[in-house]
């Protein structure tokens, strides 16, 4: 099997500067626009992990009780 020849690093190509997006209205002109953060996370996936945190927590209490009750 023949491999294609290894390209030249001379041959690459120089970084473009992204243009500058829409500055909101409240914004300085001067500060560079801020991505949304990624920690965003939709409250519908926050209700569900609070709903099974607490049922874990209320599952565990339930056994470790049982457990204490059945003991005495």
């Amino acid at each position: 099997m023949t491999r294609s020849a290894a390209r030249r690093a001379s041959a690459v190509q120089v970084d473009k500067s992204l243009p500058s997006g829409p500055s909101s209205e409240g914004e300085d002109s001067d500060s560079p626009a801020s991505p949304p953060s990624a920690s965003r996370v939709a409250w519908y996936w926050r209700l569900a992990m609070f709903l099974w945190v607490t049922s874990f927590a209320a599952l565990l209490l339930y056994e470790w009780l049982l457990g204490i009750i059945k003991a005495w």
